[in-house]
């Protein structure tokens, strides 16, 4: 997703037998990308674009035969069909009912979006697989428990809510990187957010909400992205986790492993990625490994996880510069990561996205990396630049 003004989904076709990318289009979704910044009053300049200018994962997502994507300018979710490997159409445009929306996640038809601004919120919706479209349910959408933000839209980039996801039980979990908001960074603790969903009719309200602190040796951790191994164990990327880390300071990016996430999250281990800020986090159940994208590494960090012991097996399996998003092939077979280029060497700031074959021992060998349909910091200059976000596959 461009995340620009004029925001708009790049869709590529994908080779099913080698993995590799073909640029197909650009389809807007005709709402408006946007940028995080700001706190308690103070204007925070973070450049344009910054590396993650939603600061969340999940800005876009598949469902059935749908994609939904956040325009995080305009307050709302673009819907769109997809009608082959290599075409989708836009359906319609759905208030987000918050401000500042970064996140989505779907189950069995059930969406909610995570927005970033003010107290921070969730809203939930139905799904129409048939058409794409979304219907909200019946209740107001939830704040969330993490405090004002001021200035509330845009939110604070390095405080906001990160991530929304459903448990394999069905409930939500929202990461909120700094409990309080940006008031509390970096001293405040972060935390994840456990809410309770009613089966009948999708609703939850803050009364069914569990909250368990993160922390790491200085202050927050800034917990930011999650998954799920096939246990139901939650993996949990945190920028700053590492013993001894603290905000700002290199190679402190860490993984932590939670059970019995709906009922007593319980953290059972952890491991250090030594890579600044790992934020992002996928885990393949075919070779059960984990893998994290390191933005201020420009890396990608590998690590095992198998018999409830989770061990780094390459802090550096692949260099790419300054990476984001990532997504799994449905047969586990290839890895798909999408990096900003910001800080590339001739200042082109050139986007990629890296297609990876993954190795029974966790290791990465590199199929691809594509820039067709992923226009340079410099050719968008003129626009005004928010900077690219989100990879879904279907």
């Amino acid at each position: 997703m461009t995340n620009q003004r004029d925001n708009e989904i790049l869709v590529y076709s994908r080779n099913t037998c080698d993995g590799t990318l073909t640029f197909e289009a650009a389809v807007a979704t005709s709402g408006e990308g946007s940028i995080l910044s700001g706190s308690n009053g103070v204007d925070i300049d973070l450049g344009r674009p910054v590396d993650d200018p939603l600061a969340s994962t999940g800005s876009i997502i598949t469902a059935a035969d749908c994609l939904l994507a956040v325009n995080a300018g305009t307050n709302d979710i673009s819907t769109f069909r997809i009608v082959s490997p290599a075409e989708i159409q836009l359906v319609a445009r759905y208030s987000s009912e918050g401000d500042f929306p970064v996140s989505l996640a779907e189950r069995k038809g059930l969406v909610y979006v995570l927005n970033a601004g003010g107290n921070g919120s969730m809203q939930g919706f139905h799904l129409t697989p048939e058409t794409c479209e979304l219907t909200p349910i019946e209740q107001d959408p939830i704040e969330l428990d993490q405090g004002d933000v001021t200035p509330s839209d845009p939110a604070f980039f390095p405080a906001s809510p990160a991530q929304i996801g459903f448990t394999p039980e069905g409930n939500i979990v929202v990461t909120i990187k700094v409990n309080g908001g940006g008031q509390n960074f970096p001293s405040g603790e972060g935390s994840l957010n456990v809410y309770s969903i009613n089966p009948e009719n999708g609703t939850t309200t803050n009364e069914f909400l569990t909250q368990t602190n993160v922390t790491g040796a200085a202050g927050s951790s800034v917990p930011f992205s999650f998954d799920f191994d096939d246990k139901g164990n939650l993996l949990l990327v945190e920028a700053f986790g590492a013993s001894g880390g603290e905000p700002g300071q290199p190679n402190a990016g860490a993984v932590s492993v939670y059970s019995d996430i709906d009922v007593a999250p319980m953290d059972v281990t952890a491991d250090n990625t030594n890579q600044t800020t790992s934020c992002w986090i996928v885990y393949n159940p075919k070779n059960s490994c984990v893998y994290t994208t390191n933005n201020g590494g420009s890396s990608i960090s590998a690590l095992s996880w198998k018999d409830d012991e989770l061990e780094l097996i390459d802090a550096v399996a692949a260099t790419l510069n300054n990476p984001l998003d990532m997504v799994l092939s449905h047969d586990y077979k290839y890895l798909y990561a999408l990096a900003s280029g910001h800080t590339d060497v001739d200042l082109s700031g050139q986007p990629r996205i890296y297609v990876y074959e993954n190795q029974c021992d966790c290791s990465l060998v590199e199929v691809q990396n594509i820039t067709d349909g992923l226009p340079t910091e410099v050719e968008r200059s003129r626009a005004g630049l928010n900077g690219v976000v989100g990879l879904a596959l279907w």
